[in-house]
């Protein structure tokens, strides 16, 4: 499938269903527009990340679809379905100030079950720590490197 037959395929699945806008949007409770302009790929209003993905998931399930192959779907097609949390990460820190030192570990195969994958450097720090250190640790997240 390609990116322009992403939202008019999942219409035909909605039309074919018997299902109009309006009942839709009552069941999502997403306005009707919001909704004509995803079936034309048009997401251009829409919020990004985890609400655009729940957008996505809630038309699947209102229509009858497999909601995590559509969710999928669209984060393969369309920015706003983004995944990666380090923009977002990154923009909330230069709201409020924060700098920012950022580590996004990823597995080295992300298809692999990450159960049996190497732990990350930090969680092995922290299983060596005792658990005064580890409290100590905490407190000083909390109020700061005093």
């Amino acid at each position: 499938m390609t990116q322009e037959a992403f939202g008019p395929n999942l219409r035909r699945i909605r039309l074919q269903r018997g299902i109009s806008l309006k009942q839709l949007a009552e069941a999502t409770k997403v306005p009707e527009d919001l909704w004509a302009a995803f079936e034309r790929n048009d997401v251009s209003r829409w919020p990004a990340g985890i609400f655009a993905r729940a957008y996505v998931r809630q038309y699947a399930l209102a229509i009858g679809v497999d909601p995590d192959s559509t969710v999928d779907e669209f984060c393969r097609w369309f920015p706003q379905g983004d995944r990666r949390a380090e923009k977002l990460v990154r923009n909330h820190a230069e709201i409020v100030g924060h700098s920012l030192d950022w580590e996004d570990y990823a597995p080295p195969d992300a298809d692999s079950d990450r159960r049996g994958a190497a732990p990350s450097p930090r969680s092995s720090f922290r299983e060596t720590q005792s658990p005064l250190a580890a409290l100590f640790g905490r407190v000083r997240r909390t109020f700061g490197k005093a």
